[in-house]
């Protein structure tokens, strides 16, 4: 990029590792990114082309949501009891570091459905196991005329999606046998990788590696997170030494810190994805633009940088 005096100061500031700044950062691309919905719903422009970019969208909002959330306990949650007049305020890392690897599974997920690298027919093939797999997993037993309703179009659906899959480049790429080991496969599995004749179901630290997430930046970031979100004692034995080395602060910090990242990762494949998203971007300032692309080089490649004028 030609504005390698705006790349260096990034450099210098993710360098120097100051909490301001990262705060900061925080809350100017939480702006940008509800910028590009709240430009589409003033403009009444709310259609999207087919329903894999409509589901990327909802995808989107819901990373936003958790992101707003997150936000809102920046500054702690306040414990009160009005039984005996107590009051006092406590700063919650652990609940950010849950919904904060929701927001992660749910950016991966919408990167998986989106990525600008991928051919068409890939990421509808994709996005075709995707929706199949969460139907299907719904497996509703009908007890109600409702319920009875809701199968009948899950059933519609599945078969639907059975059709998409099979007329894809993908499933037709592979070979006989490797196609009725892919059809049982897709019944318990939707993360799925193709390569010529043959496919992979990957885990999800794969996900972050075809997101074009660097090396080394994310190195057992989901398990620690995995780690804060379950019962095992493990958690428990980091809740207390968060409390013994009054490290609250940092750790919040910390969570921020990779947030930021997802928010301009998502920021970037929505632009890329839709153009309707794009031109929005694309009428942001200079300074907006620039922080957007300024970590998608850190911490993907310049693949993922939005080019513009001056750029």
């Amino acid at each position: 990029m030609k504005n390698s005096n705006h790349f260096f100061k990034f450099f210098i500031e993710m360098t120097a590792d100051i909490p301001e700044v990262h705060l900061s950062h925080f809350n100017d691309l939480l702006d940008i990114l509800l910028s590009l919905f709240s430009d589409r719903i003033k403009n009444n422009n709310v259609q999207f082309e087919d329903e894999r970019l409509y589901y990327i969208n909802l995808l989107s909002q819901k990373i936003m949501a958790h992101c707003f959330t997150i936000k809102s306990l920046i500054k702690g949650v306040t414990l009160s009891s009005s039984i005996n007049n107590f009051s006092i305020l406590m700063l919650d890392p652990f609940s950010i570091y849950s919904i904060e690897r929701t927001l992660i599974e749910n950016y991966l997920v919408q990167n998986y459905l989106s990525n600008s690298l991928e051919a068409e027919d890939t990421l509808d093939c994709r996005f075709a196991i995707w929706m199949r797999y969460g139907i299907n997993k719904r497996n509703v037993t009908p007890k109600t005329d409702n319920e009875k309703r809701v199968v009948e179009l899950d059933q519609k659906a599945i078969i639907n999606f059975d059709k998409k899959i099979k007329l894809s480049k993908c499933y037709k790429n592979l070979s006989k046998q490797k196609k009725e080991s892919f059809l049982k496969t897709i019944n318990k599995e939707w993360k799925i990788m193709f390569h010529g004749e043959k496919f992979y179901p990957i885990s999800w630290d794969k996900l972050l590696t075809g997101a074009g997430i660097r090396d080394g930046v994310n190195n057992n970031m989901y398990n620690y997170l995995s780690w804060h979100s379950h019962t095992q004692s493990l958690s428990i034995l980091q809740f207390k030494e968060m409390w013994d080395t009054n490290s609250e602060e940092e750790s919040i910090i910390m969570s921020i810190k990779k947030i930021n990242r997802f928010i301009a990762f998502l920021i970037a494949d929505i632009s890329l994805s839709d153009e309707n998203f794009k031109n929005v971007f694309l009428r942001l300032d200079n300074s907006n633009r620039n922080l957007v692309n300024h970590y998608n080089l850190v911490y993907r490649n310049e693949t993922y940088a939005i080019k513009y004028l001056n750029s």
